[in-house]
């Protein structure tokens, strides 16, 4: 009996839910799955009027885990393809160096191997298009590289310098690493800006900017080995490597303090990425780098997928009349993490009042299989400072 009760214990401690038995007994312990949660009404901590968090949340266990958006600036990919991601939250931009393999070759005098032809706007000329730049070197490509209105880029020929909007492996603006060294090019990379911390009144979540570096990353499938110097640097650089983790999404690098930072959870126990503060270069009118406050993502990589449902009339469920009979997997979105975006609150640019948007929700499928109904019940605090955002969610039961 007593060899029984220890095997029970090191299953339970190893969290084993098959194969343990004990030498005297063929009977396996039956251990209760958690059951999913069933909602809640929660309050993300987002961090207030800078935004300072990107929060993940976890809808079958209703835990939230909050990371400073600050602490890295990029990210390298755990599945089978060498991906590399940046922060957008941190307004974290990169572009290529073209034909450039030599790290310790590149400063801001630095000639590109080729001009880059790229599409800028200038608001001093109150134009209505994009006009076009022609860059030579890598200190006329910085002028562009930070992401406001004015930022280098040329959709039409696919030239971007953010991750896509939607995040898919193949919209990143690192290219895929090769496992060929002498493939990869030198990256110029823009570390973002920095996190307020003085109040004005307001939102106020994009403060001074905290330069750039030059990095190159190479690998053999497994491990990343990362490259990186101040641009003034000509003699040599620092390395981090960091080995593939597969149970996580991504992996997050501090190219400031040269660390390996744990950015997200792992990848089947967070469903919303809370952000906050999203960035990337996209078009609105004109092509331009973007940035959205109150930004909600969900997690795409590790297959949770989403659908919106406005209330428009009679013949639509309302939030709380909606149930499991009335999902349609068709609808769910799998490939754009930013579906649900800024889409779950509205902004009045004359007076500054946000409001959540009216008759608005949105059914979750999550990385466990089930299925959530949520709606966003507030954008600021009691006291009306944004970056308090409240949802509610409701699991639905067949």
């Amino acid at each position: 009996m007593k060899n029984k009760f220890l095997t029970l214990i090191v299953c339970l401690t190893a969290l084993t839910f098959t194969n343990c038995s004990s030498d005297d007994d063929s009977t396996n312990p039956t251990i209760t799955p958690t059951p999913a949660s069933t909602g809640g009404i929660i309050d993300p901590t987002i961090g207030g009027f800078n935004q300072s968090n990107r929060v993940y949340f976890d809808l079958s266990t209703g835990e939230e885990v909050a990371v400073q958006r600050d602490t890295w600036e990029l990210a390298v990919y755990n599945g089978l393809e060498n991906r590399v991601y940046l922060n957008n939250s941190l307004l974290v931009s990169a572009a290529e160096l073209s034909g450039i393999t030599d790290i310790t070759s590149v400063t801001e005098t630095t000639e590109l191997s080729t001009p880059m032809t790229l599409n800028t706007y200038d608001a001093t000329q109150n134009q209505q298009d994009n006009i076009t730049v022609t860059v030579n070197t890598v200190s006329e490509l910085m002028q562009g590289l930070p992401i406001s209105y004015s930022q280098y880029g040329n959709l039409d020929e696919g030239i971007s310098f953010t991750d896509s909007k939607e995040g898919e492996l193949t919209g990143t603006a690192f290219g895929e690493i090769s496992t060929t060294d002498s493939e990869n090019n030198v990256y110029i990379v823009n570390l973002g800006n920095q996190i307020p911390t003085e109040e004005n009144g307001g939102l106020n979540h994009v403060g001074e900017a905290r330069g750039f570096m030059k990095v190159r990353i190479l690998s053999d499938g497994n491990t990343y080995t990362i490259q990186y110097a101040a641009l003034s640097n000509t003699t040599d650089f620092s390395e981090i490597t960091v080995t593939k983790d597969s149970s996580y999404n991504l992996t997050g690098v501090s190219l400031t303090n040269g660390l390996i930072i744990e950015t997200e959870p792992i990848s089947s126990n967070w469903d919303l990425d809370l952000g906050g503060v999203f960035s990337y270069y996209g078009s609105q009118g004109l092509d331009a780098g973007l940035t959205y406050s109150d930004y909600t993502l969900h997690n795409t990589l590790s297959a949770v997928g989403v659908y919106q449902i406005d209330v428009e009339d009679d013949t639509t469920p309302t939030y709380t009349n909606f149930s499991f009979s009335d999902i349609n997997e068709a609808n769910l979105v799998f490939d754009n993490r930013a579906y649900i975006g800024s889409a779950w609150r509205s902004v009045d640019y004359l007076t500054g009042e946000t409001t959540v948007t009216a008759n608005r929700y949105y059914i979750i499928k999550d990385t466990d299989g089930n299925y959530y109904k949520l709606r966003f019940t507030a954008v600021e605090s009691e006291t009306g400072e944004r970056g308090n955002p409240q949802f509610q969610y409701d699991l639905l039961i067949e």
